[in-house]
């Protein structure tokens, strides 16, 4: 199963000795934020942390495994009844915490999974179709526009 956290970045509440840092002018007026701004650098980490540590609460059953990128879920276990078990019991802490999970996000119970871009089939990578081919032709296609710009293009782009 797969959960798709929904804005974890704005989740995450900044303390008031650090909004200073994150404020700004906008047409002579001064906005602070209040949560955890996209823009910033290090907010993919904070947001990680901060919903690693919410999860750590999640007592899990042997043989079921959590994975966690940023605001993105994988729960996989050796039965569907572990999982499912585990995936309620993620869900409920995230719900405890006022955590939004869209339902559209999430994927339910199934050997079959998209996470991060990437289908799992009974817990492996699937490698895709090979599309190297074509990325490349289109790549090259645009760097072709600009091959005039760059000196020695046809040598670095033979071994291409």
């Amino acid at each position: 199963a797969t959960l798709d956290v929904k804005d974890m970045f704005f989740m995450v509440p900044l303390q008031e000795k650090d909004r200073e840092k994150f404020a700004f002018t906008w047409d002579g007026i001064q906005y602070t934020f209040n949560r955890l701004p996209q823009g910033y650098k290090h907010s993919p980490t904070i947001a990680h942390a901060a919903l690693a540590e919410l999860l750590q609460t999640v007592s899990l059953t042997q043989g079921v495994k959590l994975y966690q990128y940023i605001d993105d879920i994988l729960i996989g276990g050796d039965s569907p009844e572990k999982a499912e078990e585990a995936a309620t019991a993620v869900w409920q802490t995230l719900h405890k915490a006022d955590i939004e999970v869209p339902p559209g996000k999430c994927q339910g119970l199934s050997k079959k999974v998209k996470f991060l871009g990437t289908w799992w089939v009974a817990g492996s990578a699937v490698i895709p179709p090979d599309t190297l081919r074509k990325e490349l032709q289109q790549l090259m296609g645009t760097l072709g526009y600009w091959r005039k710009h760059v000196p020695g293009f046809s040598i670095i782009a033979r071994p291409l």
